[in-house]
């Protein structure tokens, strides 16, 4: 005869946080901190004003953020904005988010980003966690999370159930 012994995997632990403004916003902005690399990490990092693009399929910074942490490239990209498409160096950061997660090693492009945005968070960092954006009572929330939840947020069928709700 048999005898197992069950072990439970521990559950993750989640870090989130959340941005709410007073009306409603077309940025989605917060703090963040950029390190040269994973190892400087805890020690001087360059506080910057990260814009959060969905539309951007990868994060960048600004030459000035560059030159700053005297990053050096390894590579060159082709970059295809809304108008034009141009080419742009490619350096390796780490990014410290408001959750107090250190997203590490992450290749960046270096370009020129709209005016008071130091870092540009895109699609390759979003997709790490889940990403909400609500804008009841005339204000904006957005929230992140990392990681993602199970149970993914599903507005559809939140509308059904109010709908359903309503009709009674």
């Amino acid at each position: 005869m048999f005898s197992f012994l069950l072990l439970s995997m521990p559950k993750p632990h989640h870090f989130s946080f959340k941005n709410e403004y007073p009306n409603l916003s077309s940025r989605l902005t917060n703090e963040a901190y950029i390190f040269k690399a994973s190892s400087d990490v805890g020690k001087s990092g360059l506080k910057a004003t990260a814009l959060w693009d969905t539309g951007a399929t990868r994060s960048a910074i600004t030459p000035a953020v560059a030159k700053s942490l005297s990053l050096i490239p390894f590579d060159r990209v082709r970059v295809n904005g809304i108008n034009n498409t141009s080419m742009a160096d490619v350096v390796n950061i780490s990014i410290g988010l408001p959750n107090l997660v250190v997203v590490a090693e992450v290749n960046v492009m270096v370009c020129n980003l709209v005016r008071d945005i130091d870092l540009l968070i895109g699609m390759d960092i979003i997709l790490l966690g889940d990403f909400s954006i609500s804008n009841g009572d005339s204000k904006t929330l957005f929230s992140f999370a990392i990681p993602p939840f199970e149970n993914k947020t599903d507005y559809y069928e939140k509308a059904i159930a109010v709908n359903k709700r309503n009709k009674a």
